[in-house]
């Protein structure tokens, strides 16, 4: 659920909260208005009773002959008037009483102001004439006391509400409990190390139908991704075999004694067995690290050393392409040190730079730096591009190719990246509008691991 303007609502703790707190709220306000309602009914009606008793009393006890009028008490007010025929003549009023009253009319029980009035009328002594008592009480006191109750249903209403949210988020974390513990192991889900089936709670309900339906589910993926490990670890090593034999045929023949158009036939062959090899190189190397077998032999390397050797190497591939290579090496580093495996970190390197020279804008220059920052050993690789690099987040998930035009198949910055963090290093490509770079980070003088 989302509503335009407001977070979305994630939690189901929260939700069943809400829900609850939503439903108490209207349950306990309607059923509080009603009481209200009741009450205040009550109350007038037992008002109203009262005050007409009174004025009965009180005209019970007037008198014509002789005149008698009783005095009404403290907060009240009184008006008598005596009516015979067409002439009406007032007996007694209370300096209170409001003058704009009416002394006749068949309502027992009326208001005016803040005065709550009740009218008799009864015949005078000997049936001659009628008499006509109006006994009036404020009704400041009634509606202070409605005010009181609709205040205490109201206070009662919050402190209701809070208790139940706190109930209600006691209980609903209570009944999600298995359900988190179910989130926790799901999350610590690690394919390459093998699955751990989650908790299967003991609740006989669709919590634990939920856990054995992800764990079957689990069981079916550590399958799946074992056979496809064990498909790429057999196929690479099947395949390596039979490549470096043909490698190996066509390098031989190429010395033989053969015509151009023979040497350039077997040439071309050579580079798409080179370029097959590589990639049964990459699917072991993909293979092993998800599988987590990938054994690395840590030792301290010169990293300034390693790097002189592969630019020397790479050169000619440099200048074939037209690009120029600019090596930094910081002066003030008292070593390159580092803790790694040569071989892979070697890989890692070489990968780097080929990426380079196959995105590179070409009469341009390829920037190769070796410093020092904050005690860690950088090694970084920067290229001007052609355009823009499309997503370059992606880069380094596997398969996934920038430029679909170039040779590759998505797997080297992935492998680069898995190695490094292997040994212990930090690897990152960042891209601009119009250049690329890749950094390796070790720390200064690390132990190779045990």
């Amino acid at each position: 659920m989302k509503m335009v303007g407001f977070w979305p609502i994630r939690s189901i703790r929260v939700k069943i909260g809400l829900v609850f707190g939503l439903t108490f709220f209207l349950g306990f306000a309607a059923a509080a208005t009603y009481v209200f309602h009741e009450v205040k009914k009550v109350l007038i009606q037992q008002e109203n009773r009262a005050l007409m008793d009174r004025a009965t009393r009180l005209s019970e006890r007037v008198s014509l002959y002789p005149l008698v009028i009783p005095l009404p008490e403290s907060g009240e007010v009184l008006a008598l008037w005596y009516t015979t025929g067409d002439s009406s003549r007032r007996l007694y009023q209370s300096p209170q009483f409001p003058e704009h009253l009416s002394k006749t009319g068949t309502t027992t029980v009326f208001s005016s102001d803040t005065l709550q009035l009740a009218r008799v009328n009864r015949d005078a002594e000997g049936d001659y004439g009628k008499l006509t008592t109006i006994v009036g009480r404020s009704n400041r006191p009634l509606t202070r006391q409605l005010q009181n109750i609709g205040w205490l249903l109201i206070s009662t209403l919050l402190l209701s509400m809070m208790i139940s949210g706190l109930g209600a988020w006691w209980l609903s974390g209570w009944l999600l409990r298995p359900l988190q513990a179910i989130i926790q192991s799901a999350r610590s889900v690690n394919l390459a190390g093998g699955v751990t089936p989650i908790p299967m709670p003991r609740t006989s309900d669709e919590i634990q139908e939920l856990a054995t339906t992800i764990n079957d589910m689990l069981a079916r993926i550590q399958q799946a991704v074992d056979t496809q490990h064990n498909f790429f670890a057999a196929a690479s090593h099947e395949l390596r075999t039979p490549l470096s034999i043909l490698r190996t045929e066509i390098e031989v023949a190429q010395r033989e004694a053969i015509n151009d158009r023979e040497r350039f036939f077997l040439a071309s062959q050579l580079g798409e067995l080179r370029r097959l090899s590589r990639l049964v190189d990459d699917l072991l190397a993909m293979s092993q690290l998800r599988a987590g077998t990938l054994q690395l032999r840590p030792e301290p390397i010169e990293l300034d050393d390693l790097t002189l050797q592969l630019t020397e190497r790479y050169h000619a591939v440099l200048k074939q392409r037209q690009l120029y290579l600019s090596v930094y090496l910081d002066d003030t580093a008292p070593s390159f040190r580092v803790g790694a495996d040569e071989d892979k970190l070697t890989n890692v390197l070489l990968n780097l730079l080929d990426n380079a020279t196959k995105y590179a804008r070409p009469q341009t220059q390829v920037d190769l730096r070796l410093e020092m920052l904050d005690e860690n050993v950088v090694w970084s690789l920067t290229n001007l591009t052609s355009g823009p690099v499309a997503d370059p987040d992606r880069l380094t998930q596997e398969f996934y190719q920038a430029d679909t035009q170039h040779d590759g198949y998505g797997l080297g910055l992935w492998i680069s990246q898995q190695m490094v963090r292997l040994m212990e290093g930090s690897f990152t490509v960042t891209a601009t509008e119009d250049s690329f770079r890749a950094e390796i980070r070790f720390k200064r003088n690390q132990d190779p691991a045990r």
